[in-house]
């Protein structure tokens, strides 16, 4: 799997962008790209599949009550 970094602020939370992707770029596997954490557009390759459509959200972490 590809790990794809944004060029700003090399976050790793990178996703698909808003535009559309002509198809000759989808031949060469160049798409454009979203950073989730900067909100920064750009054009970079990736493998279909291993960049998500949606936002990636950190997980929350989730606070169990206890039965005294």
């Amino acid at each position: 799997m590809i790990s794809q970094k944004c060029p700003k602020c090399s976050s790793d939370r990178v996703r698909r962008g808003y535009r559309p992707t002509s198809i000759f770029s989808k031949i060469v596997f160049r798409y454009n790209l979203l950073c989730d954490a900067c909100n920064w557009e750009f054009k970079g390759f990736a493998v279909p599949g291993t960049v998500s459509a949606k936002p990636t959200r950190k997980k929350k972490k989730v606070k169990s009550k206890s039965v005294i």
